[in-house]
């Protein structure tokens, strides 16, 4: 028996370890990463840059690893910091303004299709907020500026007669092992690094909408590391979910299940798979957005470890009526 055949339980494809192991010289050394196989005779480890193959002979001591990298938690993360994060995630074109971020993506969904006034827009905030009304106007969408709540550029833009322009959402966190736990991934949850059609007539059904296939596409396909979950019964998707990660943080967006498929545990099941796809591409915290006012939903994801990050809202300059296409029915939710 050697440290490998030692851990409780046993390791199998999939768990995180550490293995201490001698090399010739006689010093010793630690592999880090997932076990990709394991026999009587050696182990491979997939790490987040090479995968290393061990003999077991050489193996000195093993220890299981939490199934994501440790780090700083979520509140060490500032609310401005976590919007430009998350960004790369949800954006079909986009155009610097200064540290600010203009976006359109066809009308479908605010975080598409708004100014993000994260930093310094490099200008005077109020010619910023002009320039937000010329990029919707040559875009025909709504000329809206999310901002964080509270902050700074809130208050700027409020003094300019700027008003709230839809409902408020707050971005939930938690340290990615938090929500894993022990729990390993259900087989029955597919995990997919490209958008395949089964899953994207789910997102269909579960959010009918006009907007181009060629910009949904590009919104919810583009820019990877991201993965896309779904559950199938009878030859149906019934259930998904999709992360994007960026720098340490995975986020999570689009969790839905048929209305006849739910209360089986499916979103949980979809987030923890996705989650063990994060824990490989280096996310150590997870977030998420929904509707303040949706309690129901803020209910469910506490008891998932998630807690209220920050809150953001949507500005709107004073005075400007529809702005040449209807405002988006989902605008600002995931």
């Amino acid at each position: 028996m050697d440290p490998v055949d030692i851990l409780v339980p046993p390791a199998t494809v999939g768990d995180r370890v550490v293995l201490r192991t001698l090399l010739p010289d006689g010093s010793a050394t630690d592999v880090i990463g997932w076990v990709a196989a394991v026999d009587s005779e050696q182990v491979t480890l997939e790490g987040l840059q090479a995968t290393s193959t061990v003999h077991r002979s050489r193996v000195v001591a093993a220890r299981r690893l939490p199934a994501a990298l440790g780090g700083p938690g979520p509140q060490r993360t500032s609310p401005e910091e976590l919007e430009q994060i998350s960004l790369p995630g949800w954006v079909a074109h986009s155009e610097p303004l200064g540290e600010w971020t203009l976006r359109y993506g066809g009308g479908f969904t605010g975080r598409a299709n708004s100014c993000l006034a994260v930093g310094h827009p490099g200008m005077d905030v109020a010619e910023a907020a002009a320039r937000i009304v010329a990029f919707a106007a040559r875009h025909q969408i709504q000329p809206w500026a999310q901002v964080v709540a509270g902050g700074d550029v809130e208050h700027r833009l409020r003094g300019l007669g700027w008003t709230e322009a839809y409902v408020r959402t707050d971005v939930l966190a938690v340290r990615l092992n938090e929500l894993l736990g022990a729990e390993r991934p259900d087989p029955r949850v597919r995990v997919l690094t490209s958008l395949g059609p089964g899953w994207q007539d789910a997102y269909q059904i579960s959010r009918p909408n006009s907007a181009e296939a060629a910009v949904l596409h590009s919104i919810l396909d583009g820019r990877p590391p991201r993965a896309f979950a779904q559950v199938e019964a009878d030859g149906d998707v019934i259930a998904i979910g999709r992360a994007h990660v960026n720098q340490s943080w995975m986020g999570l967006a689009s969790l839905w299940t048929v209305p006849a498929h739910r209360r089986r545990g499916w979103a949980t099941k979809i987030m923890t798979a996705l989650g063990h796809w994060a824990a490989r591409q280096g996310a150590r915290n997870v977030y998420l957005q929904v509707a303040t006012e949706n309690s129901a939903a803020h209910r469910a994801y506490q008891r998932a470890g998630f807690a209220v990050h920050h809150s953001y809202l949507y500005l709107a300059p004073p005075a400007t009526g529809q702005c040449g296409r209807d405002t988006p029915p989902d605008a600002g939710r995931s």
